[in-house]
């Protein structure tokens, strides 16, 4: 099969990440898969990545650079619309894959017994030193994906967490019937998600070999490590009916009431917080331990144990009580 023909599409959303962004097309071309084609969308007037991208002499590169910003979700939907393969892998600029990435999704794909719109994996979070294998365990069959993302928490707040976008392999047909939302400055992953699985055609399959690299730099700001929680409060509430009661609770203290208390808001935001909970939510013991925990517990621990130290801990006391299933 020829380049003009690829199996897979990897589209990459960028800007002004020159040397991150090369990184990431490299590990793309370097696939073991090599009917591939690949996709940089440029967020905006960006010249340093434009020449950057020059450089790099394959012809499976192609490089869509947008004279003005349409924010990363509509950039990974002009990728998709772009795209020539039946399927679309998405990857962060400042991530890259590992070697045999694509190779190991199609070949699951060739061996499943029914339609699959959407392959993961787990991937490997690099910071600090150490890698970690994300996340420990995926969704039951069934089990609705609010619940599986939210109300999975440990009684110390550490959540199991959706593999990584840069993880996705999709279906460029059902990608189009359900883009991201454009305009979606957080929580880009998680809204699609929500909104992926409550569409009918919705079948994923899980693959458990790490085959991402989750770039977790501390230095260097991610949209994933923003936490608004205001925006987060507002989009929860937008988007209620794509939650359980339960699941609903849950976000609101780990995405909102957790920030805000860290953040030393005003009691107001709080209390209006646990109202949306008492009204729109299931009320259970292991989540008022929870606010417990974010309201006067862990902003007295942040001040001697950063959050990025906090969570190492927490994934690696769970890895060591539960097995991978």
């Amino acid at each position: 099969m020829s380049d003009r023909n690829p199996l897979v599409t990897a589209v990459i959303p960028t800007c002004n990440r020159s040397g991150l962004v090369c990184r990431a097309v490299h590990s793309v071309l370097s696939q073991s898969l090599r009917e591939i084609e690949c996709i940089v969308v440029i967020d905006g007037p960006d010249m340093a990545t434009v020449e950057s991208l020059r450089e790099v002499l394959d012809p499976r590169l192609r490089v869509i650079a947008l004279a003005e910003s349409v924010g990363a979700c509509e950039a990974r939907n002009l990728g998709a619309r772009a795209a020539r393969a039946e399927w679309v892998a998405l990857l962060d600029d400042d991530d890259e894959w590992l070697p045999l990435r694509l190779e190991r999704q199609i070949a699951a794909l060739a061996e499943a017994v029914e339609p699959v719109t959407m392959v993961v994996s787990r991937f490997l979070d690099r910071g600090a030193g150490n890698d970690l294998v994300r996340p420990y365990r995926f969704p039951l069959r069934g089990q609705s994906i609010s619940e599986f993302l939210w109300c999975e928490v440990s009684p110390f707040g550490g959540i199991t967490g959706f593999p990584q976008t840069s993880t996705w392999l999709l279906r460029r047909d059902f990608l189009l019937q359900v883009p991201f939302t454009k305009g979606q400055k957080l929580l880009q992953d998680l809204d699609w998600l929500l909104r992926a699985y409550h569409h009918p055609q919705m079948s994923v399959l899980f693959l458990q070999e790490p085959l991402t690299i989750f770039h977790n730099d501390q230095g260097r700001q991610r949209v994933t490590k923003k936490i608004d929680w205001r925006y987060s409060f507002r989009w929860a509430m937008r988007n209620r009916p794509l939650f359980t009661p339960k699941a609903l609770g849950f976000f609101i203290a780990i995405y909102c009431i957790n920030p805000a208390a860290q953040q030393r808001a005003p009691w107001s935001g709080l209390r209006l917080m646990f109202k949306a909970i008492g009204c729109y939510s299931k009320t259970t013991p292991k989540l008022l331990g929870l606010c417990f925990l974010y309201v006067l517990v862990y902003p007295a621990v942040g001040k001697v144990l950063s959050p990025r130290k906090r969570a190492t801990m927490l994934y690696q006391m769970r890895s060591l009580v539960r097995r991978p299933v």
